[in-house]
């Protein structure tokens, strides 16, 4: 099962906080084994596990056994890059909440967040994907107390009249304190429950956003769906630069830059995924062309010179040594076969 892979952006604001608290970021990537070069660029992707040792990092550098609800109590809901503008241009509370849990994905891959109505009461819910590799399933406190703590702050202060819970519930243990969990969400906080929840009164998320504009709205989710179509239809980061890679190989090479744009991911980030994966750019643009190139020469009247143009190659001669290498034989003798 594949990692789940989160929004660089989750990160930076993090480590924005913790630098608020007097902590650098080279100093918390450093000591959550994170490359500070692979949280510089806002629109990429990372793998999840990323976030759970920085989570830690910052539980060990600042001492703070309730950070999650802190960070939740400062962060910037631009944070959460297109989804925060979504959000941010809902009419009402209630139509915040519907377009955070069908755009959970693009923050968290490994996050599953649904909106369920009965009798009167509104109930939002949370936990780890079954789909990927999430690290929820370790270590969920910090990412799920940090969403419920969103949630009810964000709501109570964007809105024009601030809902208010009637229950915050989760599933994990009740810790040693809960004082700045009753001082955040209220005393309908609950532990050792069966869901992870925030459950509102339906009438109270009818509530206005502070900020609502629905021709923007209009824009955002176009964006947000385009994003989470391309992020839905394809699976393990090779899997999906290969289809790049395969749709833009059409008389050069694409960039590694280039797909990597096309991916919202920085390079470095590409990189270490596919080395997580076991390969590389340069292994995938060789089966590419390997493949694009059998399929090609079979092909009546296609030459091999017609066919080392189109694969990129700067000159036959280089195509005919990389035929060679992938079937031990030309392309002249591969035709006649």
């Amino acid at each position: 099962m594949r990692e789940a892979t989160i929004a660089t952006s989750l990160l930076i604001d993090f480590l924005g906080f913790l630098g608020r608290r007097g902590l650098d970021a080279e100093t918390v990537c450093r000591a959550a084994q994170i490359d500070p070069d692979s949280v510089s660029e806002p629109n990429s992707r990372v793998p999840a596990s990323a976030m759970e040792r920085l989570w830690a990092a910052g539980e060990r550098l600042t001492g703070d056994a309730d950070l999650s609800l802190h960070s939740a109590e400062f962060y910037n809901p631009g944070a959460l890059g297109i989804v925060g503008y979504v959000i941010l241009s809902c009419r009402s509370a209630e139509q915040a909440l519907e377009r955070l849990a069908g755009y959970a994905p693009l923050l968290n891959e490994g996050l599953v967040v649904s909106v369920k109505r009965q009798a009167g009461t509104t109930t939002c819910l949370f936990g780890a994907a079954e789909s990927v590799d999430s690290f929820l399933r370790r270590s969920p406190r910090q990412t799920i107390e940090t969403l419920a703590a969103g949630i009810v702050l964000t709501l109570a202060r964007l809105t024009t009249q601030p809902p208010i819970p009637l229950a915050v519930t989760f599933r994990h243990a009740v810790p040693p304190s809960i004082a700045e969990h009753t001082r955040l969400l209220g005393s309908v906080v609950r532990f050792d429950q069966a869901e992870n929840a925030v459950v509102y009164p339906t009438s109270a998320l009818s509530a206005g956003m502070l900020s609502a504009d629905p021709s923007l709205l209009e824009v955002f989710e176009g964006d947000a769906r385009r994003r989470l179509e391309q992020l839905q239809s394809h699976g393990a980061v090779s899997e999906r630069v290969q289809a790049i890679v395969v749709a833009r190989l059409k008389g050069e090479v694409p960039s590694l830059a280039a797909v990597a744009s096309e991916l919202a991911m920085s390079e470095r980030s590409v990189q270490r995924s596919l080395s997580e994966e076991a390969t590389s750019y340069r292994e995938i643009v060789d089966a590419v062309r390997k493949e694009m190139a059998l399929s090609h020469l079979l092909q009546p009247g296609r030459s091999a010179a017609d066919v080392a143009f189109l694969l990129g190659f700067s000159e036959p001669s280089a195509f005919t040594r990389a035929f060679r290498r992938w079937t031990g034989s030309s392309p002249s003798q591969f035709k006649c076969v």
